[in-house]
């Protein structure tokens, strides 16, 4: 029955999903019966809020090591992502680089794009926007 249900089931990827509003999305769409893919730096994060998603309900859940400042990552993480589920029915990017304590003027404005802003959504398969 298992099997019968990651089949029907729907898949979200949230890059950005090993810690804070990220992984309570992770969980959100585990609670709705999404299969989900936890991309982030942190493996260990990683993999503890994939475990989190399957205790969510989540049918199937996976960590992805991922780095959105990294194309080659980015791709990967498609890659991977096509290989296990298909194509996902969501993508959400709660990545962030905000350093705390640390004024957002003093940080490096450019990196906070790539990763926050434009980095992700360059560099993911056109076909995943498409619909």
């Amino acid at each position: 029955e298992r099997i019968a249900v990651m089949a029907d089931a729907q898949t979200a990827v949230v890059i950005g999903g090993t810690s804070g509003i990220g992984r309570a999305i992770a969980e959100r769409f585990a609670g709705d019966g999404y299969q989900v893919v936890v991309a982030g730096r942190d493996t260990v994060r990683g993999k503890e809020a994939a475990s989190a998603s399957e205790a969510a309900g989540a049918p199937r859940a996976l960590f992805i090591q991922t780095d959105v400042a990294d194309p080659a990552s980015v791709e990967a993480l498609a890659r991977e992502v096509n290989n296990a589920f298909g194509t996902p029915h969501v993508v959400v990017n709660c990545a962030g680089i905000l350093q705390s304590g640390k004024h957002v003027l003093d940080q490096d404005l450019d990196a906070h794009q790539l990763v926050e802003l434009s980095g992700p959504r360059m560099r993911m398969p056109a076909a995943w926007f498409a619909r």
